[in-house]
């Protein structure tokens, strides 16, 4: 039981690492658009 929670604990801390960094990229991606691309989107 207690590798099973070891291995548990081990894979959320993968997965949790990986959404981070995805949301942080996407919040990079976002800053390097002009701010005249972005007010476009929003008029649809």
């Amino acid at each position: 039981m207690k590798r099973f929670l070891k291995f548990l604990l081990i894979v959320l801390s993968i997965f949790s690492t990986f959404l981070i960094g995805f949301h942080f990229g996407k919040e990079k991606e976002r800053a390097r658009i002009p701010k005249f691309q972005d007010d476009s989107e929003k008029t649809f």
